[in-house]
């Protein structure tokens, strides 16, 4: 099959306008995705500690944060973490108010080593703390960030999404 001059000129032409739209709606999804919340971090604190059930947990101070994370609080507009009250539990809960954009990579991979920490010390003979971990919700989205592992992280994950 041969295609003329022209039509390969038409082609071209239309595979430059489908580049050109796919790239508009990329920009346009990851500009959605990062949209920025005007909660502010007492307003989101308040409405999550009413969901949660802390009960099992404590809150931590900035010592107790930047040994279980590896991050200085003083460094994000707030930080809210209840952790375990024992070694024997993997309820958890975070809340991280980002000061700006670039500190959301170092949140992540801090949340997923404390996640993996987690598994690794249940695995084998914590199935209830096990499940529960793997049925954590994480949650990056704009200057927010959250984490809950709980009996019902879904109810927790929707007050945060409520108050953003």
């Amino acid at each position: 099959m041969s295609i003329s001059l022209n039509g390969r000129a038409r082609v071209y032409a239309a595979a430059k306008w489908a580049v050109a739209i796919l790239a508009v709606v990329l920009i346009a999804v990851h500009s959605a995705g990062t949209k920025m919340s005007s909660t502010s971090f007492d307003d989101m604190k308040e409405a999550v500690m009413a969901a949660a059930d802390t009960t099992n947990m404590l809150e931590a101070d900035s010592q107790m944060i930047r040994r279980l994370y590896g991050i200085d609080p003083d460094e994000y507009d707030g930080v809210l973490l209840w952790y375990p009250k024992t070694n024997m539990k993997s309820e958890e809960l975070l809340v991280v108010k980002l000061r700006d954009g670039g500190q959301m990579k170092a949140l992540e991979q801090a949340i997923s080593a404390r996640k993996d920490t987690l598994l690794q010390s249940f695995r084998g003979y914590g199935a209830e703390q096990t499940a529960m971990l793997e049925n954590s919700v994480t949650d990056l989205r704009g200057n927010y960030a959250f984490f809950c592992s709980a009996d019902d992280p879904d109810r927790v994950h929707q007050a945060f999404l409520t108050a953003y």
